[in-house]
């Protein structure tokens, strides 16, 4: 099996996982506060994480001047992310929280060419853009909500979230050359933690309410959501690159949007379809692209080799 297809593998896992839990996250917020289930979510995390890798005998220990990287890729990137998007979501209405989320690879693909000299060519760039169109169809945006001046608070915390998000996946690609897969999300959820417990304090959960039905949905997004999609996600953006991983972002709302219509009787409409199809198609152009850029460095390793 090739990087690609493992990277292609691993990344429909945190697709699929994250797509359902915005379903769940939404069931939660009837009970408890966003910071309070982003603290649950990560302290069981960590937890299991720490038993894993004591199983495994995974090394604990990390590179002092790497602490950095943990810090901005846990706090900013988990910790930081979440409090934007959740408070967001508060101001504004998923529609265009979505959209403005769908601008994740197109920051990346930027600032992974400024930072690590990625050369942008033509084909990412467009794959991208289509990528972002699509989820415009998808959530079926009515441009008139972003010149509400009362709703500024929303979008200025969605940007926010954005370039989290762009620090989270960039922070973490170094890392890849030294550590594992699981030490490296371990220290993440770990230093995103101190972000979310302070903020608990200040919210109003209604802990009497907690049932089964609550907890089920906890420990999916404890196991499935977080140890799970962060550990496949982390390995999708070593073998893809942290610019393809990222596009695949752009499924989220196809996979809440099925998930929704099972789960919810929610109907899907033929706009959704339309931008289904073109952020498929912008994930296949970007992977027949990677695969066509992969065979031409075997060929000139090659020729390089023969010339030698």
């Amino acid at each position: 099996m090739t990087r690609k297809t493992k990277g292609l593998l691993s990344i429909l896992v945190p697709v699929v996982a994250w797509g359902i839990s915005f379903v769940s996250t939404e069931f939660l917020l009837a009970v408890l506060g966003p910071m309070t289930i982003g603290a649950i979510r990560f302290v069981i995390a960590t937890a299991l994480l720490y038993v894993a890798m004591k199983v495994t005998k995974q090394p604990l220990k990390i590179k002092s001047e790497d602490r950095f990287l943990f810090l901005l890729a846990g706090g900013v990137g988990i910790g930081l992310y979440f409090f934007f998007e959740n408070t967001g979501i508060k101001y504004i209405s998923a529609s265009p929280a979505a959209l403005i989320i769908a601008a994740i690879p197109v920051f990346t693909l930027i600032f992974e060419a400024l930072i690590y000299k990625r050369k942008i060519e033509g084909l990412d760039l467009f794959a991208v853009l289509l990528s972002v169109f699509g989820v415009v169809f998808i959530v079926d945006i009515k441009f008139s909500e972003f010149f509400k001046m009362q709703e500024s608070i929303g979008y200025l915390m969605m940007v926010g979230a954005v370039f989290a998000w762009v620090i989270y996946s960039l922070a973490s690609k170094p890392l890849f050359e030294k550590y594992s897969y699981l030490t490296i999300i371990f220290y993440q959820f770990l230093y995103s933690i101190p972000f979310f417990i302070p903020l608990v304090f200040f919210e109003s959960n209604r802990w009497h309410a907690i049932g089964f039905e609550v907890i089920a949905h906890l420990i999916f997004l404890s196991i499935i959501a977080s140890v799970l999609g962060f550990y496949c996600y982390a390995k999708a953006m070593d073998l893809l690159g942290v610019t393809e991983s990222s596009i695949f972002i752009n499924f989220l709302p196809i996979v809440t949007i099925i998930f929704s219509y099972f789960y919810l009787g929610t109907v899907i409409s033929v706009r959704q379809f339309i931008g289904g199809a073109l952020v498929l198609a912008s994930v296949t152009i970007t992977t027949l692209h990677g695969q066509h850029v992969q065979r031409r460095k075997e060929q000139q390793v090659v020729q390089t080799e023969l010339e030698g």
